[in-house]
């Protein structure tokens, strides 16, 4: 399983300065240190200082950035939180059973938890970047959970795996930002071959990246696959010019 201080906090277009005093707590309280917050709407104010209670400094060393795809290029695995159903993800897993899956996980290797808006939840547009998906279970009569709350449970068994035996054989993926180059040089060339012409091309493309995602890529994957594309690429433009 990676190390905690390799595994990040996301939280998307937070509205609440509360709630990113009360993450920041629970984050500490559980031994997370690394908090990424993507196109937030939220000020770090004297309320959410009060709700940080002696988590300042994971605020204050929040990295802030614009955009989910962007903020997660550096890591290797990205899950997405929330009840939404999409149904490009294999599995819904619960926390317990992410934290089990993550010991097939190198230890190096850098995770990101995705947390959405506190009104919406992650939207389609979001979920296409993450590789897996989380779901807390809770009374479907009143299933949506409070941010922070929701953040505890998954900090929770992401410490609680931290000390169980890690597994063998473990994997070293791919960075996302790898995958998401290689994603791009794919809808190129499908658009050359007028692939994308047909119905819901937009489809079509989230449907690849998560076929993409499921396949669990690591480095050799990657170049194999790019070297194929720059090979068809070569091969479309020998063929016109002749």
């Amino acid at each position: 399983m990676p190390d905690l201080g390799r595994i990040a906090i996301v939280l998307v277009e937070t509205s609440s300065p509360g709630n990113l005093g009360s993450v920041a707590r629970v984050m500490k309280n559980m031994g997370l240190d690394r908090l990424i917050l993507v196109d937030c709407r939220a000020d770090l104010t004297e309320e959410a200082r009060q709700r940080a209670r002696g988590a300042d400094d994971l605020l204050e060393t929040a990295l802030r950035t614009h955009g989910l795809g962007s903020a997660l290029k550096p890591y290797n695995l990205s899950v997405a939180t929330g009840s939404r159903p999409a149904r490009w993800f294999e599995r819904s897993l619960d926390p317990r059973e992410m934290a089990a899956a993550l010991k097939g996980l190198d230890p190096d290797q850098q995770v990101a938890i995705v947390f959405g808006p506190e009104r919406t939840g992650l939207t389609n547009e979001h979920l296409q970047h993450c590789h897996w998906q989380v779901r807390i279970p809770s009374d479907p009569k009143f299933p949506s959970l409070n941010l922070a709350h929701a953040v505890a449970i998954v900090a929770y068994e992401l410490s609680r795996g931290r000390s169980e035996a890690p597994s063998s054989g473990a994997r070293r993926l791919a960075e996302l930002g790898q995958i998401e180059a290689f994603s791009q040089d794919l809808e190129g060339c499908l658009k050359e071959i007028q692939f994308l012409k047909k119905q819901n091309p937009r489809e079509i493309i989230m449907t690849l990246r998560q076929m993409l995602a499921r396949a669990s890529l690591d480095d050799r994957d990657i170049r194999i696959l790019r070297g194929i594309l720059r090979q068809w690429k070569w091969y479309a433009r020998s063929n016109s010019e002749g």
